[in-house]
């Protein structure tokens, strides 16, 4: 029992760890695509319902959507539902005619893996009249104009507005991001509408940021100044460039480290070992003497016990004011709360014990993880996951069998018999686990580059994991050639190495219960077509780099006749910049600035207009990469 004593105190190690290092939850579990009222809407007459779109499916509980207006009044609502034509629509009926004001929508909702989202979503009720006798303040037109090549340098920028206003501020900047000196703006005294800025200076080849800040002219000041950016180019095209501004660093240690990462552990060991332990007793070896294991099984019991406690204790929190009823109705609640029951029914009852060992770990895979989303695969997903938890069990449980039963007099007989059926399962219990790992790698991350992927928390879990496992594979093969002529001298060194496979197995499910907590799409970076090709006209779509920041767009058309591209980038909940690209080419477009403000999933639209007039429509996701994402 000495050995075990130590594997305790290396998981007693771990779990101070854990407490000490604070962590962060996971950014990500579904990403909120859609929302009616949108976000800072100014709505002209009172709205019927809420209604959000959610990427994947959400489970819904009593307090999942709340209105409450400006002085914190709640306002009642319907029970929110879900769409039976389309099970990521939420629909929530507002009961009654709001008055003119400012509303909140405070969400709440828990994704397909158990993790609680909440966002909120504001918007107003206006005055009709109002609404619609005042015109909203918009640009209607530049010269130069965004994404015009000029030839020469211009002498003044024009900008023609939807009403009267002030420019508050302007600037220009060229491609290294300096300031070029302006002359103050002025008012064309044949059109109010129409706002002058003269060049102080003459423009080099290059490209040309410019940003405006302006408000309706006799306004209201309290309200907040409307902005805007566009581009243009002298002579020739050239990217923004970002200038003495270092590389930020990413923290070695995983942040997402901390208590909810600390329940998933000790579930995973607990369920695990227990399972893993009762395959062994009852499918690799079955002349066991069970009292020394039927002592220990009691502390693995207590650890899941422990480790459901501490996810369920941070999921109620989250949630909020449920009533135990609905709190224990919610499945990421009544299903820890069955594997509890069915691990202590198998622990006293030997007959069942195998079936509800296994049973609980069989429904771990409908609860925790990412395999329950649809867009990882659904069901196949899970099954493969499944496969997963059930040879890590075995490999794991049977580790912890052969070091605890036999007593010293009898180890030599005892591993000479078990280890040889043993070393089999292990062997096929790894090469499951490299399969299913690796098929469930590429469902999360379909598309990355080395250092998204090694940057992000889920792939330095994933690397850490792989190389636990590969040095476990390579202990492994040197096992079966000692347990091949086991001798008295070779014994100590198998028994040696059986006890650094448990060390390696605790750290496994370490980096198990990280990848539970982490973002795959952190790790992710990719520009998806969401429409076919159109009318036999091919696209080639590029970023550069796939990161926040400053970024190039490239658009390569494989027909010549296309004049004009419009991109349009958007990110729930309410970001949404239009640009036109520049041509540099003959069915060549380029855009340059900040495009990808931030990780997350950003929806793109391409709107090609060729010579002729048509226009063709292309639509694609493109997934930043980046930890702290945006409104997932």
């Amino acid at each position: 029992m000495q050995f075990i004593r130590k594997v305790l105190s290396v998981i007693m190690f771990a779990f101070i760890i854990n407490i000490l290092i604070p962590g962060i939850s996971g950014f990500t579990h579904s990403n909120l695509e859609q929302t009616y009222p949108i976000e800072g809407e100014k709505l002209t007459e009172s709205p019927l319902t809420i209604e959000l779109w959610f990427q994947d499916p959400v489970v819904l509980h009593p307090g999942s959507i709340k209105l409450a207006d400006s002085f914190g009044h709640t306002i009642e609502l319907e029970g929110a539902v879900v769409d039976t034509n389309d099970n990521t629509h939420i629909i929530s009926n507002i009961t009654k005619d709001l008055p003119d004001g400012k509303y909140v929508v405070k969400i709440n909702v828990v994704a397909l893996d158990g993790y609680v989202l909440q966002e909120e979503i504001k918007f107003e009720v206006v005055n009709k009249e109002n609404g619609q006798n005042k015109e909203k303040l918009r640009a209607l037109k530049y010269s130069p104009a965004d994404g015009e090549i000029l030839d020469g340098s211009p002498e003044k920028i024009d900008l023609w507005f939807s009403r009267p206003v002030d420019i508050t501020a302007i600037g220009v900047f060229d491609d290294r991001q300096q300031p070029i000196r302006l002359k103050e703006p002025y008012v064309d005294p044949k059109d109010p509408n129409h706002i002058i800025v003269e060049f102080n200076e003459e423009l080099s080849k290059g490209t040309y940021q410019v940003t405006w800040y302006a408000r309706p002219s006799q306004d209201d000041t309290s309200k907040p100044d409307i902005l805007d950016v566009f581009y243009f180019a002298v002579d020739e095209f050239t990217p923004i460039q970002q200038v003495n501004l270092g590389e930020a660093t990413n923290s070695f240690w995983f942040n997402n480290m901390g208590l909810k990462q600390l329940g998933h552990w000790l579930v995973f060991f607990g369920i695990s070992t227990l399972f893993g332990g009762a395959f062994f007793n009852s499918v690799i070896y079955k002349h066991n003497h069970l009292k020394k294991w039927n002592k220990l099984t009691f502390v693995f019991l207590l650890f899941v016990i422990i480790g459901e406690a501490i996810i369920l204790t941070i999921q109620k929190r989250e949630i909020g004011s449920l009533s135990i009823i609905e709190f224990i109705s919610l499945k990421f609640v009544w299903i820890p709360l069955l594997q509890i029951i069915l691990i202590t029914i198998g622990l006293l009852l030997a007959k069942v014990r195998f079936a509800f060992y296994g049973t609980a770990l069989f429904l771990t895979s409908f609860i925790t993880g990412h395999a329950t989303y649809p867009r990882y695969g659904g069901y196949l997903t899970i099954a493969v996951n499944t496969f997963h938890l059930f040879a890590a069990s075995i490999w794991i449980g049977g580790l912890f069998q052969l070091i605890i039963i036999p007593k010293k007099d009898d180890m030599k007989d005892w591993l000479k018999d078990a280890l040889p059926k043993f070393s089999r399962w292990a062997l096929i219990s790894l090469i499951v686990l490299i399969f299913t790992g690796i098929f469930m790698t590429i469902r999360y991350v379909p598309s990355f580059s080395i250092e998204s992927f090694i940057k992000s928390e889920w792939g330095k879990a994933v690397i850490f994991k792989i190389g636990a496992t590969l040095m476990v594979f390579i202990i492994g093969f040197f096992q079966r050639k000692t347990i091949i002529n086991l001798t008295a001298n070779a014994l100590t060194k198998v028994v040696s190495r059986v006890k650094v496979e448990i060390i390696y197995a605790v750290f496994i499910l370490i980096f198990a219960s990280l990848l539970v907590v982490s973002t795959p799409s952190a790790a992710e970076q990719g520009v998806y077509p969401k429409s076919l090709e159109k009318e036999n006209v091919q696209l080639n779509v590029a970023f550069s780099p796939l990161k926040p920041g400053l970024n190039v767009l490239t658009m390569d058309f494989d027909h010549k006749d296309i004049e004009k591209v419009e991109v349009t980038l958007s990110m729930p909940p309410n970001y949404k910049v239009t640009y036109n690209a520049f041509k540099v080419e003959e069915g060549v477009f380029k855009i340059t600035g900040n495009l990808l403000h931030a990780a997350g999933t950003m929806n793109m639209k391409l709107k090609a207009i060729k010579v002729n007039g048509d226009k063709i429509d292309f639509s694609y996701k493109v997934v930043i990469p980046g930890e702290m994402r945006f409104n997932e």
